[in-house]
C-alpha cells in the first residue's frame, strides 16, 4: 500500500509537469487556466474541490456520531444560485476587465482596495483548517489501514499538495481532479455495495431497523446524543445554501470558457448532490454503526476505512486509500490555487497592477504559507474532521456572501456596508466559536454571525453614499448589454455546431 501512494504521488507531479510544460506561463494561464475550463472537466474540477477527505471520512464519520441530522441536501440550490445568477455575471468581469478574483471583482466594484484585502484576508485564512483536514484524512486512513504513525500520512499529503500546485497551476490541478475523481467516485460508491454484501446487509431497511436497536436515536432528529435540535438544522441548512461562496467553488465560474458551460453545471451538480449526500448517508448511518460499534469522536473520522479494511481483501483497502489521497490532493490542489490567487491578488497585489511574474511568484509563496499553516491545524486536531468543515471553515467563508451577493446583484450596496457586515461578522464568529458560546443562541456557528452580518450590510449601505455612477454602469449597465449580446452569440454557434467536444 506505502509502495502504491508512493507511485501514485510521482504520477501526479509528473502529470503538473506535463502541464507547466504545455502552458503558457502567463498569470492568467497558471492560475484560471486561460479561462478555457469546459463542462467535463469543470465539473470535475468543482465536485472534487468539494469531494474531499472529509466527503469519505468526515462526513460520514458525523453522521455516525450524530445521526440524520447532518445533511447537505441544500448544496444543490446553492449551485443552481451560483451557475444562474453569480457565475454569469463573474464570468463577463473576467472576459471584459481582465478580472482574476470575485475579490479582486468586489474590490473594483465598491471602489475600495482596503475592501479587497479585508476580503482576501477573511477567505485566506478560513481555508487553513479546510485544507487541514485533507492532511488529517489521509494520516487517520493511513493510520487505520496499515498502522503507520499519523503524522506520515499528514507529511506526506502536505508535501504532495504543494508539489502539484506549485508546479502545474491550474490547468494541470483540472485535469488531475479527473483522473482522481474517477478514483474515488469508484471506491465510495462500488465498495458500499461490496462492504454490505460480505457482511449479509442486503436490505436498508432491514439494516435501520438493527441499527435503531443498536443505538436509538440513530436515524431520527435529534439523533443518539440529541445534537441536532431546531436550531442546529436552520443552521446547516443556511451552511448548505452558502456553499457558492466557498472560494474554490466560485473561483470556478471565472475559469469556465462560456456561459453554456455554467448552464450545464447546474445539471451535472445535481447529480453530484444526490450522489454526495445519499452514498455518505448510507455509510454512515446504516452500514458502519452495525459493522464498526462503538466509536466515539474523532475515531469516528476513520470509520469507513475500519469497515473496508474488516470485510474487504486488502488491495481493496489499500485502494481506498488511494482514493481518500485522491480525494484529498483534488480538493487541497484546487484550494491551493485559490489561496494563490487570494495571496497575489487580493492580499500582497491589491493596490496596483503587477506583472505575470510577480503574481505567480507571490501565488506560490501564498500556497507554501497555507500549507504549512494547515499541517499545523493536522497535528493540533482541534475537533472531528466533519465540524472543523461544519463549524469553523463553512461559516468563515458565509461572513463574505453579503458583500457578495449584493456586489453582484444589488447597485445600492457600498463599501461600508460590506466592511461593517464582514467584520462584525467574522468576530461574532470567532468569539463565538472559540470564547464565548452564548452569543450564538444556541444555533448553529454559522447563523447569528450571518444573520448579524446581513442586517448591517443592508443598513450601513442604505445609510451611505453608493459607488459613483461610472462604476454602476460599468459593474451593471455595461455587464448586462454584453452579457445579452454574448449569450445571444453562444446560442447561434450551438445552432451552427451541435456536436461539441465536452471535454475542451
Amino acid at each position: 500500500m506505502l509502495i502504491a501512494i508512493f507511485i501514485l504521488g510521482i504520477c501526479l507531479v509528473l502529470i503538473s509537469a506535463y502541464g507547466y510544460k504545455l502552458s503558457s506561463k502567463s498569470a492568467v494561464d497558471y492560475m484560471m487556466a486561460g479561462r478555457s475550463i469546459g463542462t467535463f472537466v469543470l465539473f470535475f474540477y468543482v465536485y472534487f474541490a468539494i469531494s474531499s477527505t472529509w466527503t469519505f471520512y468526515g462526513f460520514p464519520g458525523t453522521m455516525y456520531n450524530t445521526g440524520p441530522g447532518f445533511h447537505m441536501f441544500f448544496i444543490f440550490i446553492s449551485f443552481a444560485f451560483l451557475y444562474i445568477f453569480l457565475g454569469p455575471r463573474l464570468w463577463a468581469a473576467g472576459k471584459m476587465y481582465g478580472l482574476l478574483s470575485p475579490v479582486q471583482y468586489l474590490g473594483e466594484r465598491y471602489e475600495s482596495k482596503s475592501l479587497q484585502l479585508l476580503l482576501g484576508l477573511c477567505l485566506f485564512g478560513f481555508l487553513f483548517p479546510y485544507l487541514g483536514i485533507q492532511a488529517i484524512g489521509v494520516g487517520a486512513g493511513l493510520s487505520a489501514a496499515t498502522g503507520v504513525p499519523y503524522w506520515v500520512g499528514a507529511v506526506y499529503m502536505a508535501v504532495l499538495m504543494i508539489l502539484i500546485v506549485l508546479i502545474g497551476g491550474t490547468r494541470a490541478v483540472a485535469w488531475v481532479n479527473v483522473l482522481l475523481g474517477l478514483l474515488f467516485s469508484f471506491c465510495f460508491i462500488v465498495f458500499l455495495f461490496w462492504v454490505a454484501s460480505n457482511a449479509g446487509i442486503t436490505s436498508l431497511s432491514e439494516a435501520a431497523r438493527k441499527v435503531v436497536e443498536m443505538k436509538p436515536g440513530q436515524l431520527s432528529v435529534p439523533g443518539p446524543i440529541n445534537k441536532w435540535d431546531p436550531k442546529n438544522l436552520f443552521g446547516l441548512a443556511v451552511a448548505g445554501i452558502t456553499v457558492f461562496g466557498w472560494p474554490h467553488v466560485i473561483i470556478g465560474t471565472m475559469q469556465a470558457k462560456s456561459i453554456t458551460v455554467m448552464r450545464k453545471m447546474t445539471v451535472g451538480m445535481l447529480a453530484f448532490s444526490l450522489i454526495f449526500c445519499g452514498v455518505a448517508a448510507v455509510w454512515g448511518l446504516h452500514v458502519t454503526p452495525l459493522l464498526v460499534p462503538g466509536l466515539k469522536g474523532s475515531a469516528a473520522d476513520a470509520v469507513v476505512q475500519i469497515a473496508i479494511s474488516k470485510y474487504l481483501p486488502a488491495w481493496a483497502s489499500a485502494m481506498t486509500v488511494l482514493a481518500v489521497v485522491a480525494a484529498a490532493v483534488s480538493t487541497a490542489a484546487t484550494q491551493l490555487v485559490v489561496s494563490g490567487i487570494l495571496a497575489s491578488r487580493d492580499i500582497v497585489g491589491y493596490k496596483s497592477a503587477a506583472s505575470d511574474k510577480q503574481l505567480i511568484s507571490w501565488s506560490r509563496i501564498g500556497m507554501v504559507v497555507a500549507v504549512i499553516v494547515s499541517l499545523w491545524l493536522a497535528f493540533v486536531r482541534p475537533t472531528e474532521l466533519g465540524l472543523m468543515l461544519s463549524n469553523i471553515a463553512s461559516p468563515g467563508f458565509a461572513m463574505w456572501v453579503p458583500a457578495l451577493v449584493g456586489g453582484i446583484l444589488w447597485p445600492r450596496g457600498t463599501k461600508q456596508g460590506a466592511a461593517a457586515g464582514t467584520l462584525v461578522g467574522v468576530a461574532w464568529l470567532i468569539i463565538g466559536n472559540f470564547f464565548y458560546k452564548p452569543i450564538l443562541l444556541g444555533f448553529h456557528p454559522i447563523t447569528i454571525p450571518l444573520i448579524v452580518n446581513v442586517f448591517l450590510y443592508i443598513v450601513v449601505s442604505l445609510a451611505t453614499s453608493p459607488v459613483s455612477l461610472d462604476t454602476r454602469k460599468k459593474f451593471f449597465d455595461d455587464m448586462d448589454a454584453w452579457l445579452l449580446k454574448t449569450q445571444t452569440e453562444q446560442r447561434e454557434e450551438i445552432k451552427e455546431a451541435p456536436a461539441v467536444n465536452v471535454a475542451n
